[in-house]
């Protein structure tokens, strides 16, 4: 064989070797990022279980451009609703899920970056609502039975028609339950005459809500 043959021999048995030990170590850093060794500090395998749970539709409300509806934080995901959740449960979900299964670790960061910052929006003017609710609450109980009164429930109650959007259809529909009971209560109240006791209001019985029209000035019914 000739000098010539012998280094072209030489050349192509080189370039087999260069391509076998690069495909190894491709092989073996794929193997080593799909099956890590250990988990993340602090992530628990058992949690893997809880991330397929829940009904909240995390990849739309992630993709919403502005911020997210108050009502959506009655959603469930991680085994928790959407306004029980803290910056601390993204954080781990950000290092639990990529271990978990086969889910870009960039891609999820992102989704879960976002997620948190609707979540934590929503829950801060929940937040608001609820302070606004329980100094409401507070101000029904006191409410001794007069006309008066009455007149503030009926003013709350159209207060939180428009308050709805800014809370939850449980926080609506506890404090609907309070204006009612509170109503129940002030009738209820003004009816009763103890014995020796002037009703509180008299007039609490004629409804505050329609006009009072002197009786010389009512016009008879045209039928």
């Amino acid at each position: 064989m000739t000098s010539y043959g012998k280094s072209a021999r030489m050349a192509v048995l080189a370039i087999l070797a260069a391509l076998c030990l690069q495909f190894f170590a491709l092989h073996l850093a794929g193997a080593q990022e799909a099956q890590p060794d250990e988990p993340p500090k602090d992530v628990n395998d058992e949690d893997c279980s809880k991330i397929p749970g829940g009904n909240a539709p995390i990849n739309i409300l992630a993709r919403l451009k502005g911020g997210m509806a108050v009502e959506n934080l009655e959603f469930t995901y991680f085994t928790k609703k959407l306004h029980e959740l803290a910056q601390e449960d993204f954080d781990y979900l950000k290092k639990l899920i990529p271990y978990c299964g086969n889910q870009n670790s960039e891609q999820i960061g992102y989704i879960l970056d976002r997620l948190s910052v609707l979540v934590l929006e929503a829950q801060q003017t929940r937040q608001k609502s609820i302070d606004w609710i329980k100094e409401t609450t507070d101000r029904l109980e006191k409410m001794p039975a007069t006309k008066a009164s009455i007149e503030e429930v009926h003013n709350i109650e159209i207060e939180l028609k428009n308050r709805l959007l800014e809370m939850t259809r449980a926080d609506g529909n506890y404090l609907a339950m309070k204006l009612n009971e509170t109503r129940n209560r002030l009738y209820r109240d003004a009816s009763v005459e103890p014995t020796g006791k002037e009703p509180q209001d008299p007039d609490l019985m004629i409804s505050p809500f329609l006009p009072e029209i002197p009786a010389d000035e009512r016009e008879p019914d045209p039928s």
